[in-house]
């Protein structure tokens, strides 16, 4: 019995120093990142799989590009073969095999018409130059050129996007820090002001009852705090996830001054219009749709270019060994016209589409200018009313906390104070990021 005692009591001691050696492997496991903006910012866009995928798309249009262009380079076809034959016998017009005439013998002199080899070799090098092909091939490179541009506006859309994306985020981060903080001194006072309820009840100058709304107000505000503390777990979960970071990771955004970008003038905004990176690529979309249709035209043309080749043979010794012929080859399908017809009707119809996009995206551009300016001119406004509150609350404090050291007025009244001068912190500092939002809005806009 005392044995077993001494065995439990080692088991336990055992499997305390195993818990105990691996609460440090899981300590070190939460690891700590602080992040600053451009940080941010760097590491979502070198994260991000969807613009490693763009990139894909514009490396594999400058390789169809330079595929397409080396169909104007000239065509050289070499080839060679070789045979061994195991028959060599001659083939020979014995003499006066065709008759005779006269005196005369036909052929006068046996004839070797072919001489019999086992070895024999041909060989070539064939060239070709197309002439009136280059025009087409030459409108098909523009085009894709055009396209190829297309894609990069698109990929510089997308990466200013997740900029912007990240800057909002980060904004709404620091915002909800705020609420945090003007969450938990609204509970301070709650608590300040039940304190001084219940050393009342104490002095018998009030009834307990009087307590029960208070606390339940501090429940209420504890339950908002709550509510404040999981949004702001939520932004940072999003945050994570737009870094690619794992969840074991806790993040912590770097303190950096807030600094009030500039909003220009509406006329401005509607003049840089024309450096969206959404309309630069709709415009690319129509200068390579222009350039297919011209491309579909030159395909009614024939074919013409210049052939040239070398040759060699030792089969037939009567014959040269080296031959040299240039020429020129003109093909002409008749009925491809059918093709070419059909084909030029697609070029046509994506350059309609492209010049109705562009069209669509123009229109809805300067509509979310409109939008956004208006957006920017209200949150300015909204600002300006916020920081004169602050201003007058971080005034009034200063005169409640002299009271409070002189001894006119009492650690709840300066805590109430506290709390609105903490909710009109927040209120100016979301009211300064909302504003840069704004703007920040509008210069995507224009592709700043």
């Amino acid at each position: 019995m005392h044995l077993n005692i001494m065995v439990n009591k080692l088991i336990s001691q055992f499997s305390l120093l195993c818990v105990l050696l691996c609460i440090p492997i899981v300590i070190t496991a939460q690891t700590s990142e602080t992040l600053s903006l451009d940080k941010a910012k760097s590491l979502a866009l070198s994260q991000n799989k969807l613009l490693e995928i763009q990139q894909e798309k514009v490396n594999e249009l400058e390789f169809k590009k330079d595929e397409t262009g080396a169909n104007s380079l000239p065509m050289l076809y070499l080839t060679g073969n070789y045979a061994h034959a195991f028959n060599s016998d001659n083939i020979i017009i014995p003499q006066g095999a065709l008759g005779t005439i006269g005196e005369y013998y036909i052929p006068g002199e046996s004839l070797t018409i072919y001489e019999g080899k086992q070895d024999m070799f041909t060989g070539g090098l064939l060239a070709y130059q197309p002439l009136t092909q280059l025009l087409r091939v030459n409108n098909g490179v523009k085009a894709i050129e055009a396209q190829v541009e297309a894609e990069r506006f698109k990929l510089k859309a997308a990466q200013a996007k997740i900029e912007n994306n990240i800057e909002k985020l980060f904004y709404a981060i620091k915002i909800q820090e705020k609420k945090l903080e003007a969450a938990q001194t609204n509970i301070n006072w709650v608590k300040a002001k039940l304190y001084d309820l219940e050393s009342a009840v104490i002095a018998k100058e009030t009834q307990e009852v009087n307590s029960i709304g208070l606390k339940a107000d501090l429940a209420d505000k504890k339950h908002k705090y709550l509510l404040e503390e999981i949004a702001l777990e939520n932004y940072l979960a999003d945050l994570k996830t737009t870094l690619m970071l794992p969840d074991s990771i806790n993040i912590t955004l770097a303190e950096q001054p807030i600094e009030i970008y500039t909003l220009n003038s509406k006329n401005y905004y509607l003049n840089q219009a024309n450096n969206n990176n959404e309309l630069l690529g709709a415009k690319k979309q129509i200068e390579a749709a222009d350039y297919g249709t011209k491309a579909s035209k030159n395909a009614y043309l024939p074919d013409l270019g210049i052939t040239g080749a070398v040759t060699y043979q030792n089969l037939i010794s009567e014959l040269p060994n080296t031959n040299y012929f240039l020429g020129v080859n003109l093909t002409w399908n008749v009925l491809g016209f059918v093709k070419h017809r059909a084909q030029l009707g697609e070029s046509i119809s994506k350059l309609n589409q492209a010049e109705a996009y562009a069209e669509h995206t123009e229109t809805t551009l300067k509509a979310d200018i409109e939008k956004g300016y208006r957006n920017a001119i209200q949150a300015k406004k909204l600002m300006e009313v916020a920081l004169e509150a602050y201003n007058f609350r971080l005034e009034e404090y200063r005169i409640k906390t002299d009271g409070l050291e002189t001894g006119l007025l009492t650690q709840k009244d300066v805590l109430e104070t506290k709390y609105a001068l903490d909710k009109a912190e927040q209120d100016a500092y979301a009211s300064r990021l909302n504003f840069n939002m704004a703007v920040l809005d509008l210069n995507t806009l224009i592709g700043k």
